[in-house]
């Protein structure tokens, strides 16, 4: 299995319970899925790691993920890019 591509940057605004947009430091992984990247990038939440313990899924609210990750720095494993250029991913705080 090869290795999967993601983005490393900080959270500037979170658009709802399970979107975010951030600022793009850093960009790596197998690179071979042809996905787009922009400096104020779109993320779409797939699931969500804040500790090494588990991911977990489900449905956030605005303020629980503000309170989450705002103004924090993540890392986020590429799964597919949707029509509109947004990124969905798994997001870890790192």
């Amino acid at each position: 299995m090869g290795r999967r591509d993601f983005l490393i940057g900080n959270v500037t605004d979170v658009v709802d319970g399970g979107t975010i947009s951030m600022t793009v430091e850093r960009t790596g992984g197998g690179k071979r899925y042809g996905y787009r990247y922009n400096v104020q990038q779109k993320i779409r939440i797939k699931r969500l790691r804040l500790t090494d313990i588990a991911w977990m899924t489900g449905v956030f609210t605005r303020p629980q993920i503000e309170k989450m990750l705002k103004g924090k720095q993540i890392l986020c494993l590429i799964r597919s890019q949707d029509p509109a250029g947004s990124i969905i991913a798994d997001v870890q705080l790192i």
